[in-house]
């Protein structure tokens, strides 16, 4: 049996910009995973179960390049692990390697108990999860790269307005800038190419580099308790290309705070990550005033000023609307007081801590 684990995420900068190739943001790797187990088949027949849609196991058949289950529900809830498994098959077999049945086990620990989502990336860490399990079921050792590219691959198929920020630090785990990809290059090259192929290729835009926090940094995770809808409030905020001076403004706006940022956390300096962390708030402020989508929430509002009370620097996270709130603090004293408060405020404090890999 291999059992392996793919984490949460949390963006803590250059939301929205990072939607666009080139255009860098910084994102953390959370200790919350969806796990995945796999094992060969005693039986002639494959099998796939999900313990958080509550499934029973279900069996699975290949036909050319497709797995196909006889429940159509189940198929539809399942879309991402099939996908998942369709395209590192194709993967696979160009490697010279022959397909066998497995049993394969996803589990998750990303939402509260009661299913409620935090919004750390589910559909990411699945797909993460078992391109990574089967790569070691297979024994092909491929390098990170190539798993965030295969479970890329797998997400086009299924939807094209997300950054793909989500995989890369999944992926790669702890603190990650990062900017994305030419979609419409690499969607072109899906189409064309075989799985194997696209892999191989350079991707145009495509940036990820690790980076080291400072010291006696803290990012503290407040949750609102109201998801947010990423997939709409993205494409509400790319309405703003009507208006190219205010979107290019905005872009690059926000592609001079990240950088800064980033060379914060390269000159280990505390103060100056804190004063991207505001800077990045203003700017996304600016956009969400811009395009009316309501990014940052009176709920969210009030997590972020609440830590700015305390000291700390604030803003939402990820494409806002519900969901997280950060807050970046190098006083650990100050933690006790900001969690009292925004319970008071009926905000979660999630006790989460930044992953750095197995």
């Amino acid at each position: 049996m291999i059992q392996v684990k793919a984490p949460g995420k949390l963006y803590i900068a250059g939301e929205y910009a990072v939607t666009e190739p080139g255009y860098k943001s910084v994102l953390i790797a959370v200790d919350r995973f969806v796990t995945a187990t796999i094992e060969e088949a005693s039986v002639a027949e494959g099998t796939i179960h999900s313990k958080t849609l509550h499934h029973e196991p279900i069996s699975f058949q290949r036909e050319e390049d497709h797995i196909v289950v006889s429940d159509t529900n189940a198929a539809n809830q399942l879309k991402y692990v099939i996908t998942a498994v369709e395209v590192f098959e194709q993967y696979a077999k160009s490697c010279g390697k022959a397909l066998k049945h497995f049993d394969l086990v996803i589990d998750s620990n990303l939402d509260d108990v009661s299913g409620h989502k935090y919004g750390l990336g589910s559909s990411a860490a699945v797909l993460v999860s078992v391109i990574k399990v089967l790569n070691e079921f297979y024994e092909l050792d491929l390098a990170n790269l190539n798993i965030y590219k295969l479970a890329v691959i797998a997400n086009m198929k299924l939807q094209s307005l997300s950054s793909c920020g989500d995989i890369a630090v999944s992926v790669f785990t702890g603190w990650l800038a990062y900017s994305t990809f030419d979609h419409d290059w690499v969607m072109q090259q899906i189409e064309t190419s075989s799985v194997a192929e696209v892999v191989k290729k350079n991707w145009p835009g495509l940036y990820t580099e690790p980076l080291q926090a400072p010291e006696n940094m803290e990012v503290l995770i407040g949750w609102t308790g109201s998801p947010a809808s990423s997939p709409y409030l993205v494409s509400e905020v790319k309405r703003l290309k009507s208006d190219p001076d205010f979107y290019g403004r905005f872009l690059e706006q926000s592609q001079s705070c990240v950088e800064r940022l980033i060379y914060a956390f390269k000159t280990n300096n505390l103060k100056g990550v804190q004063s991207m962390i505001r800077r990045n708030r203003s700017i996304i402020q600016q956009m969400d005033k811009e395009a009316n989508v309501d990014i940052e929430t009176p709920q969210l509002k009030l997590l972020c000023d609440i830590a700015e009370t305390y000291g700390a620097a604030a803003k939402t996270s990820g494409a806002g609307g519900g969901d997280c709130g950060i807050a970046i603090t190098g006083d650990h004293t100050e933690r006790a007081s900001i969690y009292k408060s925004w319970r008071a405020s009926e905000i979660k404090p999630l006790p989460f801590h930044v992953y750095q890999g197995q």
